[in-house]
């Protein structure tokens, strides 16, 4: 099923479109060009496909230059996070020589054709010691020293210099050029809470060959307070999308080289309660191409640049998830929307001549969207809390509380300010096809549904929240007739990995089934390893404060394994290059339930690795097909759930 044409949102730079596009089978999506929407011929610009026989090397981070005459992609491999870029002439599609390696957790951002920023770590300790042993993305060294570095094409990466460098070692930075190409933005974040400090640089003031002079930066923002993102600027006007004082944001516009209070700031977008400030895009540089998330359903609306409506009725389901494609120098948008019923449109509004006109809808053959329903529900949590649920089946599954028992699936996240939103899955819709499943998704307290209050309300010495809610949806589940324990299953992956470990060792009797995915297991060492110190802002440090400790040790998976109880089946899986949530928190967590509550459990307790694989972004089509099909064989197995080729 899943040999269907898939598409990406289109996107306009100098006079060409691009766009990316998977023909069915393909490990990766290839990145096309072509000169005009019409053309029937597009050439491949970079086919991820051709980097590896076996289809473990991915494309990262891509970003053109201005004019498009040259593009700076990512290449990872292995599924690591550590990214070479290299460069490509975008009329030709060949690269250039320069390379650019030790890259991770970077954005990149051009000046004009001549060079661009990024951010790279040091090369970790076992590299610098030639240790032939390790490969990257094995290693488990926590991060530090990340910095802003500039690029001049044609020139050797030893050359680059180091533009600027936070003061704490485990801060993190990036570098965006303006929309004028006079200033460079500098963000610098503690961790990953949405808040930033703001800086920037003229770069008239800089001469490309060395750090930037203290007395050049320029702090505007010097806490940690908020956050903000650049939107756009004329001149020294700049505007921001700010959480500052709005935990479902806002916009606001200032003067960038006055110090000002806050309070004086602009407000072009005011904050809307409980409806969350997703995106926002500059078109024609005369509007906003903006999207919200309403009771975790996402809306466009284009506004003028002073905050004033233009158009607010778009053509798209009302239960849908968009992502725009919009430039500041262009007259068009492009959006996609997609939902548990629609597999992908993309649509293309032009400011023009204020059309509409479908560009490319995504057809599954056998799926017929008529047969199946999807609901949003809302259940209390323990705290009383009313929580957002999704649920899709077939039309003919009709919830019974006397006779209940469909097998049933129960996703969830709840974490680090995501929002999980309604989207097309084609394991989604074998699962309810073909197994007569229900799939549930519950849209649980830690993510970003209702802004930054959901996602604190979530976190630290909240953190039980989280599990509570997801407790809740499967009785919730339970008690509307859709299923019974013995066949609920539960599905999460990293932070969701956590929270369904979690929830298996606090309500065992609760589940038939538990997937947990690259979890985070160890809750009281996780921020020694890799990347996992900027968790803290989610979970807190068990190294620093008593009450964090206690509560981490509370919910950690692999702590709170019990002996004499009767676990669901449960299948953890890893991957050995998983750099950011390391396997060992997999090894660790699967040894002490084999061994703790093993002996007696009369149910599977097994772990699935997979090789030269990482936490799941870039993985080859045909490794995913691998997996999921392992996974829902298991949860098939577990909740005797049977195949139906109808």
């Amino acid at each position: 099923m899943q040999n269907y044409e898939k598409f990406g949102v289109p996107f306009k730079r100098g006079s060409r479109y691009f766009f990316y596009k998977n023909d069915g089978l393909q490990n990766h999506y290839v990145l096309y060009k072509q000169n005009d929407l019409k053309s029937a011929n597009p050439e491949i610009l970079i086919d991820p496909n051709k980097l590896s026989e076996d289809g473990t090397a991915a494309l990262g981070t891509t970003k053109l230059s201005e004019t498009a005459n040259l593009i700076a992609y990512g290449v990872k491999r292995s599924g690591s996070d550590w990214s070479t870029i290299r460069v490509r002439n975008v009329q030709d599609s060949k690269d250039l020589k320069d390379e650019i390696s030790w890259v991770k957790f970077s954005s990149i951002s051009w000046i004009s054709d001549h060079g661009f920023f990024y951010s790279r770590y040091p090369t970790p300790k076992a590299f610098q010691k030639g240790d032939n042993t390790f490969k990257r993305g094995e290693e488990t060294d926590a991060l530090s020293h990340q910095a802003l570095y500039y690029h001049q094409i044609g020139t050797d990466q030893s050359s680059d210099p180091l533009v600027f460098q936070p003061s704490d070692p485990k801060w993190m930075i990036s570098g965006e050029v303006t929309v004028d190409n006079k200033r460079v933005l500098v963000t610098i974040s503690k961790d990953c809470d949405p808040v930033n400090k703001l800086l920037y640089f003229d770069l008239d003031k800089w001469n490309r060959k060395s750090k930037v002079d203290e007395k050049d930066m320029v702090r505007v923002i010097d806490t940690f307070e908020a956050g903000y993102n650049y939107v756009y600027n004329v001149k020294d006007t700049f505007w921001f999308m700010t959480n500052y004082k709005a935990p479902c944001y806002q916009i606001v516009k200032f003067d960038i080289t006055k110090k000002q209070d806050p309070s004086s700031w602009t407000v072009v977008v005011p904050e809307r309660k409980l409806v969350v400030l997703e995106d926002c895009d500059v078109v024609n540089n005369k509007y906003l191409a903006v999207v919200h998330l309403e009771h975790v359903k996402n809306k466009l609306t284009l506004l003028d640049l002073e905050g004033k409506v233009v158009k607010e009725s778009f053509e798209y389901p009302k239960v849908c998830c968009l992502s725009i494609s919009a430039h500041h120098d262009q007259k068009e948008i492009f959006y996609k929307y997609t939902s548990f019923l629609y597999p992908g449109t993309v649509m293309h509004y032009d400011l023009e001549t204020k059309k509409t006109t479908k560009f490319k809808e995504t057809v599954v053959k056998g799926f017929d969207p008529e047969q199946y329903v999807a609901s949003q529900v809302f259940f209390e949590s323990k705290d009383k809390t009313k929580i957002p649920m999704f649920v899709c089946h077939k039309k003919n599954i009709k919830p019974d509380t006397k006779q209940g028992g469909h097998p049933t699936l129960l996703y969830g996240y709840g974490g680090f300010n995501i929002s999980i939103k309604p989207s097309f899955s084609i394991v989604r819709l074998v699962w309810m096809q073909h197994f007569g499943g229900i799939s549930a998704i519950a849209n649980i307290r830690g993510g970003g549904e209702y802004g930054e209050h959901w996602h604190k309300s979530g976190t630290k010495l909240q953190k039980q929240n989280v599990f509570d809610d997801f407790q809740c949806a499967g009785k919730h589940l339970v008690n509307m007739g859709y299923t019974k324990p013995r066949m609920l299953a539960t599905l999460g992956g990293s932070n969701g990995g956590l929270l369904t470990a979690a929830c298996a060792n606090q309500a065992p009797e609760l589940f038939g089934c538990c997937v947990v995915a690259v979890g985070v297991l160890d809750m009281l060492r996780f921020h020694k390893f890799t990347i996992g110190y900027a968790w803290c802002s989610d979970y807190g440090n068990a190294d620093e404060k008593k009450e964090e400790f206690e509560a981490l040790y509370k919910i950690s998976p692999y702590h709170n394994v019990r002996a004499g109880v009767q676990y669901p089946s449960i299948l953890v899986t890893t991957a050995d290059h998983d750099d950011r949530v390391s396997p060992l928190h997999s090894y660790k967590y699967i040894s002490a339930l084999q061994d703790i509550a093993g002996p007696t459990n009369k149910r599977p307790l097994l772990i699935r690795i997979e090789e030269k694989a990482g936490h799941g972004g870039g993985k080859p089509l045909s490794k995913q097909i691998e997996e999921v099909s392992d996974m829902y064989a298991f949860i098939a197995r577990s909740l005797s759930a049977t195949w139906d080729d109808k």
